[in-house]
């Protein structure tokens, strides 16, 4: 063996030995992740003429993120670049675009990259490379970083997560590549929510019913069943009452500030139809045409449309086939505090009452808001009314 194919041997060695180093393969505690994954990976494979950009989208807490990982780290070995990139848009607020891309660059390279110079773009379009972009919010953040796309092998795929379905449709992605992230059925919540609580996949029997109660609250959401696990775990069962009947009146922390995300990214209007649903209308089953006469009141009537399907994209509500909306109970909850928090001592300074006890000490004391709530009444009665006749 001459001396160039001993170093070229010793590259090669040192590059696989650096990739292994950086993107560990682990799927210790990941419940009920093998469907989407499998569908995901189907998606990737699909031959194309050019380079795919898949998209992920979802709730916050729904496991975006963890179902990229777990495909990175099944499949990088792959290709020949690869780069995962987590939290884009939290980056974005305290570095430049360019740093980013500097990175992102470098990484696919392995080495020192500065700019995305023509030189770069020659040596990556000769690669098949593996691109993730977690958690994206802006509508042209691919363009920003890449430009155009046609630079890339066509072998070569980007996987994008995103809370918003249309940023993911401005940046590219076809509805045909376009995955949601659903809940988790209950048998794999009850064995995520366990495997946090006990350390163990099966459940305390002591615990199954309290256990139950935990899995119906979080309805299928892992960050959730998560957060409860840790806090509950070697916690008697007297401590997981408290902790749950302290869930009927306030969230959850982490939680919260996950989901409250979402809503802050919405505009003024969008903000009190999803506060309107939140604390009044979800629950009730009723159709797109109907919540729709009910949250016309603001000043911008054409507005509403736009603004359910604006929540609907966002994964802030649901239209089921009937086209019935609803909302998770966690969102409905968030939506709540958010409320509450207007005016936390004084329940008269808050936008919307919700609880009939404190509606009732609020208009005893206060005519002018006990005034107000009657043309309310007839105001939405007269709603009603019209909507049935026509």
């Amino acid at each position: 063996m001459d001396r160039n194919d001993a170093q070229l041997l010793e590259y090669i060695r040192t590059r696989v030995l650096e990739s292994l180093s950086k993107h560990p393969v682990s799927s210790k505690g990941l419940i009920g992740i093998h469907k989407p994954v499998a569908r995901l990976k189907s998606l990737l494979q699909k031959k194309s003429k050019e380079v795919r950009v898949i998209g992920i989208w979802g709730m916050g807490g729904i496991g975006k993120t963890t179902i990229a990982e777990e495909i990175f780290n099944q499949i990088y070995s792959e290709y020949e670049g690869c780069c995962l990139l987590k939290n884009v848009s939290e980056k974005l607020k305290r570095h430049r675009m360019e740093s980013i891309g500097e990175k992102l660059f470098s990484e696919l390279l392995n080495e020192s990259v500065k700019k995305l110079s023509s030189d770069v773009k020659r040596r990556i379009g000769r690669m098949k490379v593996l691109i993730v972009l977690d958690d994206v919010k802006d509508e042209d953040q691919l363009e920003m970083l890449f430009g155009t796309l046609d630079w890339f092998r066509s072998d070569s795929r980007i996987i994008v997560t995103s809370r918003d379905k249309q940023v993911l449709v401005n940046n590219g992605v076809d509805n045909d590549y376009l995955f949601e992230v659903g809940k988790l059925e209950s048998s794999d919540a009850l064995a995520l929510f366990n495997l946090n609580a006990f350390k163990q996949s099966h459940f305390e029997m002591e615990y199954y019913e309290l256990s139950k109660r935990v899995i119906e609250y979080a309805n299928g959401i892992p960050l959730v069943l998560k957060v409860l696990g840790h806090m509950l775990r070697g916690k008697n069962e007297e401590a997981w009452e408290s902790q749950l009947d302290k869930l009927k009146t306030l969230p959850i922390q982490e939680v919260h500030d996950v989901m409250r995300l979402s809503y802050d990214d919405l505009d003024r209007l969008e903000k009190n139809y999803f506060l309107d649903i939140a604390c009044f209308f979800n629950g009730l089953n009723l159709k797109v045409d109907y919540m729709k006469l009910l949250l016309k009141d603001y000043e911008c009537d054409n507005s509403v449309a736009v603004g359910l399907e604006r929540l609907k994209d966002k994964a802030l509500i649901t239209i089921s086939e009937d086209n019935i909306i609803s909302k998770h109970d966690i969102l409905q909850e968030m939506g709540r505090e958010v409320v509450r928090q207007e005016s936390s001592e004084d329940p008269r300074k808050r936008s919307r009452l919700w609880d009939p006890d404190i509606i009732f000490d609020v208009l005893k004391n206060d005519k002018v808001k006990f005034m107000a709530f009657l043309d309310n009444i007839c105001h939405f009665g007269k709603m009603y009314f019209d909507f049935l006749v026509h």
